[in-house]
């Protein structure tokens, strides 16, 4: 039981690496636009701004978990219903909707002018305008856009 803690441990940690990084890819194409020039793209960059927070904030989260579960009674833990594991193909699915999300943002940042990408920068960034068309087709009814 404990190699597979620590698998898990291992993956998470080269998930916050690759989210931090294109996190921080993101806050970059941010800062990088020009000042707003109306009240319009004001508001625009202020909500931008607080997805990026609220993505740094959940981000800086996963680094913050194993810690607070090592203070856990390993007698509660037992008890637990969430021990269920992934798969191979579930982990890869999850992986994929995860960086489609963040392509979708990025794209999404870009789309409202607050800058460019830059060249080269990062796995995930080369589909995002492709995979921004289809994130809004695969949208339910009553998700925000």
């Amino acid at each position: 039981m404990a190699g597979k803690a620590d698998q898990a441990a291992d993956w998470l940690d080269q998930v916050f690496d690759q989210l931090r990084a294109m996190t921080d890819e993101a806050i970059a194409v941010v800062a990088a636009a020009a000042p707003p020039s109306d009240a319009a793209e004001a508001e625009k960059r202020g909500r931008a701004i607080g997805v990026l927070a609220r993505t740094a904030k959940a981000v800086a989260g996963l680094a913050i978990r194993p810690a607070r579960k090592a203070a856990r009674n390993p007698e509660e833990d037992a008890m637990s219903e969430d021990d269920r594991e992934l798969s191979d193909d579930e982990e890869q699915a999850v992986r994929a909707e995860l960086e489609s999300r963040l392509d979708h943002l990025l794209g999404v940042a870009e789309r409202k002018g607050f800058g460019q990408a830059t060249p080269g920068g990062g796995a995930a960034r080369g589909v995002a305008a492709a995979a921004e068309d289809d994130a809004e087709a695969d949208r339910g009814p009553g998700l925000a856009a």
